[in-house]
């Protein structure tokens, strides 16, 4: 009987090892081992909705968070846009460009947002240097689903001059709300976005008569243009434009 070489035996019991390895990676039915479980997401923030800016005339400092990723508001002067995330704990603001106008008097610091985080019904943004810039609350009365997204930006500001005795202008805001001056009445109220065209909900309105200068008052819906905002009333029909001044 021949002898067996030790190379032989070598090769024989590699061909075990691997055979046995073979067997181990399947199961007894044939079939690939069970995939390693996908660990779950960590939850998101309840961060969609409107904070800051109340329903006045006027324009507080605002943000409105859209499910969409994107941010629109105001810091007191200047209209903000921009998009938006979070990892569970911070939010984080991406190329927030604002519009350029000079408001005296106008604390703007919400214009530093960079990031944020969220306790309850408080938001606390932080500025590009990780400082605490300020605080916004939620607004409570504003249900998130009609928060305005992207569609809404380029209505977003003050149009018209408010201090203007007598003259129409009016603020729309990102928490859904927009009021101003017909140029006799101070009125306020809610807005949405069809397409490309504003639409102007229930609202409340003062009531003094002014004959022929309270055009602003029939307001139905509106387009914009740049930086020209045209206004129509219920039967389509124009009634009048006015240029955006922040």
């Amino acid at each position: 009987m021949a002898a067996i070489s030790s190379r032989s035996l070598l090769a024989g019991a590699l061909l075990f090892a691997a055979t046995a390895v073979l067997a181990a990676c399947v199961s007894p039915g044939g079939s690939a081992p069970e995939p390693t479980p996908t660990p779950t997401p960590v939850p998101q923030l309840d961060a969609v909705g409107a904070w800051g800016g109340p329903s006045m005339v006027g324009a507080p400092p605002a943000l409105a968070l859209a499910d969409d990723g994107t941010v629109t508001g105001t810091d007191g002067c200047n209209r903000l846009v921009g998009s938006w995330g979070d990892d569970g704990e911070t939010i984080a603001f991406e190329q927030v460009a604002s519009t350029r106008m000079a408001c005296e008097g106008v604390d703007t610091w919400l214009s530093g947002v960079d990031t944020a985080t969220v306790d309850g019904d408080t938001m606390t943004v932080f500025d590009g240097g990780g400082a605490e810039i300020g605080t916004l609350e939620r607004s409570t009365d504003i249900d998130p689903s009609t928060v305005p997204s992207g569609d809404a930006a380029a209505f977003l500001g003050t149009w018209g001059i408010p201090s203007t005795p007598r003259e129409p202008s009016i603020t729309i805001r990102a928490d859904g709300s927009a009021g101003g001056m017909d140029g006799c009445n101070e009125f306020g109220g809610e807005w949405t976005i069809d397409g490309d065209t504003l639409v102007f909900g229930d609202g409340f309105s003062t009531q003094v008569g002014c004959d022929g200068i309270d055009w602003l008052a029939g307001r139905a819906t509106a387009t914009v243009s740049g930086d020209t905002i045209t206004f129509f009333d219920e039967s389509g029909s124009e009634i009048g434009t006015l240029p955006r001044t922040s």
